[in-house]
């Protein structure tokens, strides 16, 4: 896994892992997904999680590049 520095490193379609930082995203820590795009700052990052699709607002510093997935 390689952090991901900075927002402008990133693009849609990207394969990332939440690594929580803090208590807010702690519940999706290790969680697989895909950038689909940005708002406000934040990466648009979607999870599929118990067959269920969904959508995390998640700044950089809370994201790594998943690897096995390329």
């Amino acid at each position: 896994m390689i952090n991901v520095p900075a927002l402008h490193d990133l693009k849609p379609g990207d394969r990332v892992i939440i690594n929580a930082k803090d208590d807010f995203f702690a519940y999706v820590d290790g969680w697989r997904g895909q950038v689909t795009g940005f708002n406000s700052g934040l990466a648009v990052v979607v999870c599929q999680h118990e067959g269920i699709e969904k959508t995390f607002f998640v700044s950089a510093d809370q994201l790594v590049f998943d690897l096995s997935a390329k």
